[in-house]
C-alpha cells in the first residue's frame, strides 16, 4: 500500500480519537444530569423487552444463547442523545436484513455446502488472530496472547491455512473466548467509557468507544491493511468481504430472535448489546 494511503490511515484515525474524547465528555455530563432517569426508564423497557440476543459490535457473530448468560447483569446507564437518528438506521438496517440480505444469504447458504461454509469461517477467524494476539498483549493479557499465537500456528499448519480449526474445545492454560479481545474492549479495560450509543447502517449496534475500536482493528486485519497494487487491494477487500458475508449466519438468526420476543426491538438490541459488551470488558 502506498506511503500516502497509510498516512491518510492514521489521520483519520487520529480524528476519530479525537472525536470520540470529545463525545465522552459530553456523554459524561448528559449521564450526570439525566442518570438516574435514564436507567430507571432503560431497565423498566428493558422488562417489556428482553429478547434472547443481541448481534455483536464489530462483524464476529454472537448466538442468541451467548447473551442468555448476560440476560440478568444491570446493564449500565446508555447515554442515546441521538436516539430519533439511531431509530432511523435501525429502520433502515431492518428493512435492509429482511429483504434484501436474508434472502440472499439464505440463496448462498442453499447453494454452498455447510462444510465448505464452515472452512471460510474458520479461515476468517484464523485471519483475524493479529487483532486478538495485539489487543491480549495491550490488554496485559500476556498468557492469553501466548494462546492466541499458539492456536494460529497449529490451525495455520495442522488446520490446512485455518479451514479447519483443530484446537477448538481444547484446553488451555488460561481461559480464553473463542472470539478473543478487540480494541474497544482494550479501550475499556484502559478506563474509557462508551460515550454514546450509535447505530451505524448495515454494520448494526455500537458506541463511540467501540467505533473507534473497530478503525484500530480494521487497521491491523491483514486482508485490508496489504501493502500492494490498487488491484491487490481491491482483490484482498473483495476476500474480505466475502468472508465476512459468509459468517453472517449467526448475526440474521441472532436478529430474527430478537424481533419475535421484544416489544420494542431497538430497546432490547440496545441493552443487550451494552450489557454484552460490559461483560467481555469486565472478564
Amino acid at each position: 500500500m502506498p506511503t500516502r494511503s497509510i498516512v491518510r490511515r492514521f489521520l483519520l484515525l487520529g480524528m476519530l480519537v479525537l472525536l470520540c474524547a470529545a463525545c465522552a465528555g459530553r456523554a459524561t455530563r448528559h449521564q450526570a444530569e439525566e442518570g438516574g432517569a435514564a436507567l430507571e426508564v432503560s431497565q423498566a423497557e428493558s422488562r417489556h423487552s428482553t429478547a434472547r440476543g443481541a448481534y455483536p459490535d464489530r462483524m464476529s457473530p454472537l448466538e442468541a444463547d451467548e447473551l442468555d448468560d448476560y440476560s440478568s447483569t444491570p446493564v449500565q446507564v446508555i447515554a442515546d442523545p441521538l436516539e430519533g437518528w439511531n431509530r432511523f438506521w435501525f429502520g433502515f438496517n431492518d428493512v435492509f436484513y429482511t429483504y434484501f440480505f436474508q434472502p440472499l444469504y439464505k440463496t448462498y447458504a442453499f447453494v454452498t455446502p455447510q462444510e465448505l461454509r464452515t472452512g471460510m469461517k474458520n479461515a476468517l477467524a484464523n485471519a483475524l488472530f493479529p487483532v486478538r494476539f495485539v489487543n491480549s498483549i495491550l490488554q496485559g493479557k500476556f498468557l492469553a496472547a501466548g494462546v492466541e499465537f499458539g492456536r494460529f500456528i497449529v490451525n495455520s499448519t495442522l488446520g490446512v491455512g485455518g479451514l479447519m480449526n483443530v484446537t477448538k474445545g481444547k484446553k488451555t492454560i488460561v481461559p480464553v473466548d473463542e472470539d478473543g479481545e478487540d480494541f474497544g474492549q482494550t479501550l475499556g479495560v484502559w478506563g474509557m467509557g462508551p460515550s454514546i450509543y450509535l447505530v451505524w447502517p448495515v454494520i448494526g449496534p455500537s458506541n463511540m468507544r467501540d467505533t473507534v475500536g473497530r478503525a484500530v482493528d480494521w487497521m491491523m486485519d491483514p486482508l485490508l491493511f496489504v501493502p500492494g497494487t490498487a488491484t491487490m487491494n481491491t482483490i484482498s477487500a473483495g476476500i474480505w468481504g466475502g468472508l465476512r458475508f459468509n459468517a453472517a449466519d449467526d448475526t440474521l438468526n441472532t436478529y430474527e430472535n430478537i424481533k419475535k420476543a421484544a416489544v420494542d426491538p431497538y430497546i432490547s438490541l440496545r441493552d443487550m448489546y451494552t450489557r454484552y459488551r460490559q461483560n467481555r470488558i469486565a472478564q
